[in-house]
């Protein structure tokens, strides 16, 4: 009979397989960008001839600035992609457990917090008479 692999191994190498592709920017991504951004700088050459053929030199000048303008209220595009982390573990509540550190010989802590009851009701005061 042949060996059969850990039931074990297959997920983690699964995962870190699955956290890669997650990582990496799908296919044809960069040729889509191009093509936005193509788009988007003849959209706005095509805003200031409109205004170059309304209002002359003066509505070419309004239709770049407005461009830069909103350049600067929106400020540089940015490529960033969510970051997603997987933690083994749920984090400690250091509320209820408190928590303590040590680096060196110089120990820190802090002790956990009291238990409030629940807020069951709620009293409405009544707004002065005026």
């Amino acid at each position: 009979m042949a060996e059969q692999p850990d039931s074990n191994d297959a997920p983690d190498a699964d995962a870190a397989a699955g956290a890669a592709d997650r990582a990496l920017p799908e296919p044809g991504y960069d040729e889509r960008m191009a093509a936005h951004e193509q788009e988007l700088a003849d959209a706005r050459r095509y805003a200031i001839e409109a205004g170059k053929r309304k209002g002359g030199l003066a509505g070419a000048a309004m239709a770049g600035a407005m461009f830069a303008v909103a350049d600067i209220v929106e400020g540089p595009k940015k490529d960033d992609k969510p970051v997603t982390v997987e933690a083994s573990s749920d984090p400690d509540d250091v509320d209820r457990d408190g928590i303590g550190v040590q680096v060196g010989d110089v120990e820190v802590g802090s002790p956990a917090l009291p238990t409030l009851e629940p807020v069951t009701e709620r009293h409405h005061r009544k707004p002065p008479q005026v």
